[in-house]
């Protein structure tokens, strides 16, 4: 059971709000710096200003509904109404919670209390990635792979401008640790700044494009991170049936808007499956 959004915000504590501020100041510097880029330093593209803003605003929409759906989401066996008939039916008891917990329902030791259907705990944000939030945080990295790729094209205008003298060991330096050049005095202020948001939005591009290939493929697999390393796809049920299973009745819907109201098909506590399932062993896995 979801609470409302006045007991949302209730949950945000320090453990929360760290990591979830070092993520939204870099996103901030993001958006100020691609604002920079097209409103008072050269034009980078040939595409006026009035086609720009609109990508810029359902970008930023999309990427702040999203994260902040998925914080402010717990999928959580808190609330959540355990059958004690299901209990013996393949089960765990975790001695934390003092609560049988059903399948794909693991413990988080970070938010200290067990998660339905959990794949992993988001660091960067600061929230388990289970059932009732997977949506959101699949969406989030789709829009922040678009924005992030965007704001990478913006910045190759600086990249060439860094080049400007050819590829040297100190244009190399400059890209790959603008803070030692700053530092020992090689780069102006200016210039450090150029270079370190130029490298933070690459580096971010690439970072999102392999959690989102990732996810997108257990999306598509019918898998949680844990079941994907313990080899087990018993939970597939065909690439639609498993996106309508992770997405909602609206899956096809949901990446235009976080808002959009699309209805999970279960509980979080039973799912189908095309076969027995039991719990895949990892090896000390951690995630």
């Amino acid at each position: 059971m979801q609470a409302g959004w006045g007991g949302r915000w209730q949950r945000l504590d320090a453990a929360l709000c760290l990591p979830l501020c070092v993520t939204v100041a870099l996103m901030g510097a993001v958006c100020t710096e691609v604002l920079y880029l097209l409103l008072w330093a050269a034009e980078p593209t040939q595409l006026p200003l009035a086609l720009h803003l609109p990508l810029l605003l359902f970008l930023l929409a999309n990427v702040l509904g999203n994260m902040g759906l998925f914080v402010t989401t717990s999928p959580s066996i808190k609330g959540v109404m355990l059958s004690e008939s299901a209990v013996g039916q393949g089960w765990e008891y975790c001695y934390t919670c003092q609560s049988h917990v059903p399948l794909r329902c693991h413990h988080c030791y970070t938010c200290n209390v067990c998660m339905l259907r959990r794949d992993h705990h988001c660091v960067l944000l600061g929230q388990c990635v289970g059932y009732h939030n997977y949506r959101y945080f699949l969406c989030l990295l789709l829009h922040g792979w678009v924005a992030l790729l965007y704001a990478s094209l913006l910045n190759t205008d600086i990249f060439m401008g860094l080049l400007h003298e050819g590829v040297t060991l100190h244009s190399i330096v400059l890209l790959l640790m603008p803070w030692l050049m700053l530092l020992t005095g090689q780069v102006s202020t200016s210039t450090f700044i150029y270079a370190f948001m130029a490298d933070t939005c690459v580096i971010s591009f690439l970072f999102c494009s392999g959690f989102l290939f990732l996810h997108v493929l257990l999306s598509l697999r019918g898998q949680t991170t844990r079941e994907w390393f313990g080899k087990s796809r018993c939970y597939d049920l065909g690439w639609r049936r498993n996106l309508q299973e992770a997405l909602g009745d609206r899956w096809h819907l949901v990446w235009l808007c976080p808002f959009l109201a699309s209805p999970l098909p279960g509980n979080g506590v039973a799912f189908e499956s095309r076969a027995p399932c039991t719990e895949p062993s990892t090896k000390a896995v951690i995630f």
